[in-house]
């Protein structure tokens, strides 16, 4: 094991026949099912699939499309398990918006032959106050205030399933099922859907990654009969690891773009009618073996973090200052074990 180190071992390739059946099929159903999303799908209904797990994701600016060694690989990218690499386990706790929001995660990669990756995530949000007006048929006022008639919880649990394959020695693809069970002020809901991810290797210190998330038409139904489809986003990140100094101290650098379809004007960094895009970027630095020091940039916030690893033993902690939409602190704290 060896942490911050990316491993670009692959798995032999697919028979060509078939590789090539492959790609054509999920070329042909990514444009079919993604223009169909797009024409029936519901603002902001993808919020919850868009909550990123994982501590030094966070610290290095919400990146990680290219990160080999993220056990939450099911989320960022299912090609990166194709790599040969770690095997693990990681528990994450997070506290967004000043505690508002509580944010947990298990992620995991296992398997011998095959690398398969799992994410269950929780969303909760608690003692939400649901208000009525004494007289509904007047307007707010000093003698006609909301008062609370009950309060209640929101919780959101999802779980990602990641597997990926190489098609040749310096790509890979991958694909993420993923289930959903939503209650919001005691409605529920259940969600799938799936993403695609790409991997490049360019060479030895050079990554290309791209995702495609929810352009396997994610639908979210409502126990009322309503259901919300899931505009698809485009994620693009390139991930670069050298080495410098006499004591070859390992450094790494990703930068990527989101693309969202949701027209989100001054919500975005860059607003080009439906589509909008915000940029993330990150740094990573080993001064030796057992710490990493990380920091970076996520839409409008810079972010940091520190990792320590003990053997088998991972701890890793980051924080986000409050952003320019004073969304306030956020924090997340992980503890993993790999072999």
């Amino acid at each position: 094991m060896a942490f911050g180190k990316e491993n670009c071992t692959t798995r032999q390739p697919w028979d060509k026949d078939m590789m090539k059946k492959t790609i054509q099929t999920a070329l042909l159903t990514l444009l079919l099912t993604g223009a169909w999303t797009f024409l029936t799908a519901d603002k902001y209904a993808g919020e919850i699939f868009q909550m990123a797990p994982g501590v030094s994701n966070l610290a290095m600016g919400n990146t990680g499309y290219t990160n080999a060694e993220a056990l939450s690989a099911a989320w960022w990218n299912p090609a990166l398990l194709a790599l040969k690499g770690d095997k693990g386990i990681e528990l994450m706790h997070a506290e967004q918006f000043e505690g508002l929001m509580q944010f947990n995660h298990i992620s995991a990669v296992f398997g011998s032959e095959q690398r398969l990756g799992l994410v269950l995530t929780h969303i909760g949000i608690d003692d939400i106050a649901i208000t009525a007006l004494p007289n509904d048929s007047l307007p707010p006022s000093a003698t006609n205030p909301p008062l609370v008639q009950k309060r209640v919880n929101n919780n959101d649990l999802i779980a990602y399933f990641g597997i990926g394959t190489a098609t040749r020695d310096n790509l890979q693809i991958g694909v993420t099922p993923k289930l959903a069970y939503r209650s919001l002020a005691e409605k529920h809901g259940f969600g799938f859907g799936a993403d695609l991810g790409v991997l490049w290797q360019i060479s030895s210190k050079l990554k290309l990654g791209a995702v495609a998330k929810d352009f396997f038409t994610t639908q979210v139904f409502w126990e009322n009969g309503t259901n919300e489809a899931v505009y698809p986003s485009a994620n693009v990140e390139v991930g670069f690891e050298t080495k410098v100094s006499s004591r070859a101290i390992p450094i790494v650098v990703r930068v990527g773009a989101e693309t969202l379809t949701e027209s989100r004007k001054e919500a975005a960094t860059v607003d080009a009618g439906i589509f909008s895009a915000d940029f993330h970027a990150g740094i990573a630095v080993l001064p030796i073996p057992q710490i990493k020091l990380m920091a970076g940039y996520d839409i409008d916030s810079i972010t940091a973090g520190l990792g320590i690893y003990l053997k088998k033993l991972a701890v890793e902690y980051a924080v986000k200052p409050g952003s320019q939409d004073d969304l306030g602190l956020s924090q997340r704290i992980s503890a993993g074990w790999r072999w």
